[in-house]
């Protein structure tokens, strides 16, 4: 019943998501895009905390890390 758009359409409840901005880049962007794309929440409300993020990685190449690699390795190559 509750899937039929005219049924939702007639809902007054708005629904609110709020999540802070690690979540976007943390591999929960696709589920919050759906939910958005789909109409299924009425407002987003999000943080701007990884703003450096976006910028860093329009400064230059980024590259996916390994906690096991060693920084003492990684510092005269600049990586680190």
């Amino acid at each position: 019943e509750f899937e039929d758009p005219a049924t939702h359409n007639d809902v007054r409840t708005k629904i609110f998501l709020g999540c802070t901005s690690n979540l976007i880049s943390s591999g929960v962007r696709e589920s919050i895009r759906y939910l958005c794309q789909h109409k299924l929440i009425d407002v987003l409300v999000t943080t701007a905390g990884g703003i450096e993020e976006d910028l860093i990685k329009c400064m230059a190449p980024t590259y996916v890390g390994d906690f096991n690699l060693k920084g003492k390795e990684l510092r005269p190559k600049g990586l680190n």
